[in-house]
């Protein structure tokens, strides 16, 4: 007996020292041995309960035990009630206001926009003094607005033989004020100050323009100037204001070339989308000379078609003034009409 229990207590000095420090989290959840997901009630019965369950008991699933005793019932929709309740639907809001809008560009529509809006269909095709005259109604701004066309054509402006660049003279006006700068030399800088150019002016007017110098809306040059001008082509050519034979400010015909700009001749191009945008007047002029200036705009990209154009050349046709709603136009009807009244 007495060396049985010294052997007992050498192999008891032998055995390693339990550990007293907590066991990992990890180990808890997934001990190295699992005799059986029995002994687990939590794991079994997550396996078991469906997804609904699993929202109403975010914290894990619920004990067999809870189940059995009854604080925990099993609906007819697989969820659980009682204890802490079922699975948990936020309420909907009903939208009001703009938020209640189906397109979602008209939920930051102004409510004016909204409100003219509904004088036109947005599907429906109008001829052109249809929409001339709901342009005007619609235009509610509180300056005058601008009347604007837009065209998307069948172009593709990356291609040289696809590119659309021209202008047009408008017979009633662009109801704008342009200010006109001329830069040429010699005896034109006195016929330029008498065909009406607000600033004329040879090298000195270049460094002007070197150092900042923007207020004019159009810069002719003779072609006897272009070689200086070539200089300026970083400052100007991002405004639009880079002079250009296809858009009439570059001319020999000084005198000519500020009486057209000054009357009303508008450049257009298309854009990297193949849309033309053009304004041909003001909404307070009268319905005849809208139409008048709209069909000079719509003759003039008509002639002017590139040789590259192929298929259908006009796809859209839209008119809006500068603060409304776009009205969609029938293009047949209009080319038809610009014909009519060619003839």
């Amino acid at each position: 007996m007495a060396t049985a229990a010294a052997a007992s207590a050498s192999s008891s000095l032998l055995a390693p020292a339990a550990s007293t420090a907590p066991a990992a989290p990890n180990a808890l959840l997934f001990p190295s041995s699992v005799p059986s997901l029995r002994a687990y009630p939590r794991l079994l019965l997550a396996f078991r309960r469906p997804a609904a369950a699993a929202v109403a008991d975010p914290q894990g699933a619920v004990l067999e035990e809870e189940v059995e005793a009854g604080q925990y019932e099993d609906d007819d929709d697989g969820g659980y009630e009682g204890g802490r309740g079922s699975a948990f639907t936020p309420p909907t809001r009903p939208r009001t206001g703009k938020a209640a809008l189906p397109l979602k560009r008209d939920r930051t529509r102004s409510k004016r926009f909204l409100e003219i809006q509904k004088l036109r269909e947005s599907k429906k095709e109008y001829d052109v003094p249809t929409a001339i005259s709901l342009m005007k109604q619609m235009a509610s701004a509180k300056f005058k607005e601008s009347a604007e066309a837009h065209f998307r054509m069948n172009l593709d402006p990356k291609y040289n033989d696809q590119q659309l660049r021209a202008t047009v003279n408008l017979p009633k006006g662009t109801g704008q004020t342009v200010k006109i700068a001329v830069l040429t030399q010699g005896e034109k800088i006195d016929e330029a100050r008498a065909a009406g150019a607000d600033i004329v002016g040879g090298d000195e007017l270049i460094e002007q323009i070197k150092g900042g110098f923007m207020e004019f809306d159009k810069l002719i040059a003779s072609p006897d100037m272009m070689p200086k001008v070539a200089g300026l082509g970083k400052i100007l050519g991002p405004r639009g204001l880079m002079p250009n034979p296809k858009a009439g400010t570059v001319s020999p015909n000084i005198t000519q070339a500020i009486e057209e700009f000054k009357k009303g001749k508008v450049e257009y191009r298309v854009d990297k989308t193949g849309i033309v945008h053009i304004p041909f007047g003001k909404v307070d002029f009268p319905e005849e000379d809208l139409i008048t200036n709209f069909m000079a705009v719509v003759r003039s990209v008509e002639r002017n078609k590139p040789s590259g154009a192929k298929g259908i050349y006009w796809k859209t046709a839209y008119l809006c003034s500068s603060m409304g709603p776009s009205i969609k136009l029938n293009i047949k009807e209009m080319l038809d009409y610009g014909t009519d009244s060619s003839n």
